[in-house]
């Protein structure tokens, strides 16, 4: 038996489901070097010293993790990193970079899984409040920092910025959405920005996210767009039925 063959337009369709970025409509950002790195705080000055204040705090964590003090706790360097950044966020709330720093200080701290999506049993409060400010923060990082059009050129340091903050909330949704596959019908404590959320609408939500990282740069979340992807997902799976049914024909 002949295999059959895809039409083109089943071909474009897969084409397009495992690799966004081949189609006709490719999406682009366009990084223009001679914008203002900040898209709020234009002073050079300023953006100057807001970055010398988040080294601070960055230079804490690195210190802890490369020396390991037994004088210090995790929790102890975590509170003193986010008073630095809670400083800078006061005094000028519009700077992104801080509200995305924030928000990786945290999921450093408490990581990803079983922050908005708890078992009831082992539900803890910290957990919940610190997955709601992650998210507070990211969404707070990517509204700041974005263009006012989409098709509208970003800073080298602005783009930066959000494929870092598109990935790590990608990375916090995927992981809530791990948290509610993995709970099996179980009572779970939910955080209120996702209480409406089903798992898939999340995994989506992650692969659209990460998709938006790789877009901004991130070669990292690129990947995992696809790997995301559920409707790659299935029409993998439709591919390798097909596939092990052609064979068997044969």
């Amino acid at each position: 038996m002949q295999p059959k063959q895809l039409s083109e337009g089943d071909s474009r369709i897969l084409t397009q489901v495992f690799d966004p970025e081949s189609g006709p409509t490719k999406a682009e950002v366009i990084v223009d070097p001679f914008l203002p790195s900040d898209r709020q705080y234009h002073e050079d000055g300023t953006v100057a010293r807001l970055r010398a204040r988040e080294r601070e705090a960055i230079v804490l964590i690195e210190r802890f993790e490369k020396e390991k003090p037994q004088t210090q706790s995790k929790a102890d360097v975590f509170k003193a990193a986010v008073s630095i950044l809670d400083g800078i966020i006061d005094q000028y709330p519009l700077y992104a970079s801080a509200h995305n720093n924030r928000a990786q200080l945290r999921r450093w701290m408490f990581g990803d899984r079983y922050t908005l999506c708890q078992p009831q049993t082992i539900a803890k409060p910290d957990r919940t409040s610190a997955g709601s400010a992650i998210l507070a923060d990211l969404k707070s990082a990517i509204s700041l920092a974005s263009p006012n059009r989409p098709h509208d050129a970003v800073s080298p340091a602005q783009g930066k910025l959000l494929a870092q903050a598109y990935t790590q909330l990608a990375a916090v949704y995927y992981a809530a959405a791990k948290d509610l596959a993995t709970s099996r019908g179980a009572d779970v404590s939910v955080a209120e920005e996702i209480k409406d959320c089903s798992g898939d609408w999340l995994e989506e939500e992650a692969s659209r996210l990460f998709y938006l990282g790789g877009l901004y740069g991130n070669e990292v979340a690129k990947a995992l767009a696809v790997h995301t992807n559920p409707h790659a997902k299935l029409c993998g799976n439709i591919v390798k039925e097909a596939m092990r049914k052609e064979f068997a024909s044969v």
